[in-house]
């Protein structure tokens, strides 16, 4: 498939990758070949940004919500896509109207302003910033 030289404490390594299958791989090691388990990458967590360096970047901002009034039931704000909260901007007891900017979440180098669906009372706020969040994680909860 694919081969790499690697200098490791002086010695060279040619591996030339042979197979992958799900999180296992075949390599071959000057020769030797071995199987491999490869583990999940940890995504680093990034610094927190002061707000003088966070007017300076672009945001995205999603689509508005349309306006609805709270139905008493509670409603979940969820990450759309996996990344890392840079700016939290409500607090449990905070009143929020549809539409409004809740946090901010940079995915793939962009920043994107999440809004709140329904108008309600934060009830809980599951975030904070520098936090690496996945696909649908519930952040907040609008009660």
């Amino acid at each position: 498939m694919k081969n790499y030289k690697f200098r490791i404490n002086g010695n060279q390594y040619e591996v030339e990758l042979i197979e992958i299958d799900g999180n296992m791989a075949k390599i071959e090691v000057n020769g030797t070949v071995y199987d491999v388990e490869m583990q999940r990458e940890i995504p680093k967590v990034k610094s927190v940004i002061t707000s003088a360096q966070a007017q300076a970047r672009t945001v995205k901002e999603t689509k508005p919500a349309p306006e609805k009034a709270s139905s008493g039931k509670a409603s979940e704000v969820r990450a759309p896509l996996p990344g890392v909260i840079i700016q939290v901007l409500v607090r449990p007891g905070d009143e929020v109207k549809a539409g409004q900017t809740v946090c901010t979440l940079e995915t793939m180098k962009m920043e994107n302003a999440i809004k709140a669906d329904n108008a309600g009372k934060v009830t809980t706020v599951s975030i904070a910033p520098g936090q690496s969040v996945l696909q649908d994680e519930v952040l907040i909860v609008i009660g």
